[in-house]
């Protein structure tokens, strides 16, 4: 009962919290796994974690049935299976957004889980300190991207398809967001202040702002009591795809200023691919909160190797289920402007023992 409660207290303090640089190319970069199991040698070795006693994990995520809940799964499945005999993986579902993840785990209420680097790890959340002992084990591929829509009826009323547009112009529109511990609601309020722009002055144009869960955002702009919304989603996000199949939605993605910004704010750059939500046709420019697989910083070196060594060598099971590891490369995962944080020195040292990272810690274009 004493654990339920804390776990209880240490979600109420983060429940306000808001959720979960263009990186340089590598040409010469492999795909992790593929390159992990080149040699009979480095698949023998990827059999021998080097631990010798059993360890006690417990993941964190969002929800059952969301992107977040589906990756922690697959990888505590991978841990379980290569972890010594004993080791207990647990895994606990959160109310509020990846971003309060690293909180958690600084709370001692977790182990590991997907941090997001805007308003967490390198900039600070709204009334919060950034993280000051989390770790990040490597990144993650940029699969998600910021996306505007617009209803098509919005759009040849006034003329405007995108905030810019509308901020500009200051014509009133009715948005909807996704509401706080939500990166959907980090992604829109970034925008606005790159543009310098309040749900005050929205508010005083004859717009309004109202905060909802997704579904309800989709519902309110399909029946016409909204106009535009920004999401911070992936491709194939069923909602989005159901809401442009039922409904004439315009979708667009970021201008060049407003990536700059994003990115200043712990974003990164990505694009929208072509088809997505059944809907677009070409590609388009976008920014998308940039994450990591954290943990404390004060987990033992060798615990942080094994899990390193476990993920990165299974990257090819993981990719049947978990998006964010599908062609995922050694120059993605120590692409430290992607990082939520600084790299635990357990992973460092996996990955310098590989070749990937010099006896400095830079990357050694493997």
């Amino acid at each position: 009962m004493k654990k339920v409660l804390a776990m209880i207290l240490a979600l109420a303090m983060v429940l306000s919290l808001a959720a979960c640089g263009s990186k340089t190319e590598t040409p010469a970069a492999q795909p992790a796994a593929t390159e992990a199991a080149k040699t009979d040698a480095a698949a023998a070795e990827a059999a021998d974690t080097g631990l010798t006693k059993p360890v006690n994990l417990t993941l964190l995520s969002q929800g059952a049935g969301t992107d977040d809940y589906i990756t922690l799964a697959s990888e505590g499945k991978v841990l379980q299976e290569n972890l010594p005999a004993g080791s207990t993986i647990t895994q606990e579902t959160i109310s509020s957004g990846c971003s309060s993840v690293g909180y958690l785990i600084e709370a001692g209420m977790g182990d590991f889980g997907t941090g997001q680097n805007a308003m967490s790890g390198t900039v600070g959340m709204e009334g919060k300190e950034p993280y000051s002992k989390i770790s990040a084990l490597f990144a993650t591929v940029k699969y998600a991207f910021t996306a505007e829509l617009a209803t098509q009826s919005f759009v040849d009323k006034t003329g405007c398809a995108t905030l810019a547009e509308v901020f500009e112009k200051k014509i009133p529109c009715r948005f909807v967001a996704e509401p706080v511990g939500s990166s959907d609601y980090v992604s829109f309020m970034y925008l606005l202040d790159v543009h310098g722009v309040t749900v005050e002055d929205i508010e005083s144009w004859g717009g309004s702002v109202t905060f909802t869960d997704g579904s309800a955002c989709c519902d309110m702009l399909q029946d016409g009591q909204a106009d535009m919304m920004v999401g911070h989603t992936v491709s194939t996000s069923s909602s989005l795809t159901e809401l442009c199949m039922s409904a004439k939605m315009v979708v667009s993605g970021l201008t060049d200023e407003e990536i700059a910004g994003m990115c200043e704010r712990g974003y990164a750059e990505t694009p929208i691919p072509a088809g997505s939500f059944g809907q677009t046709t070409e590609e388009m420019k976008s920014a998308c909160q940039a994450s990591s697989k954290i943990v404390s910083s004060d987990m033992e070196d060798d615990v942080a190797y094994a899990m390193t060594k476990i993920l990165v060598e299974n990257a090819d099971k993981l990719s049947e289920d978990v998006a964010g590891y599908r062609g995922i490369t050694y120059a993605d995962m120590v692409d430290f402007d992607a990082m939520v944080v600084p790299m635990h020195p357990g992973a460092v040292k996996y990955f310098q023992d590989i070749g990937v990272l010099g006896a400095d810690g830079s990357y050694t274009g493997k």
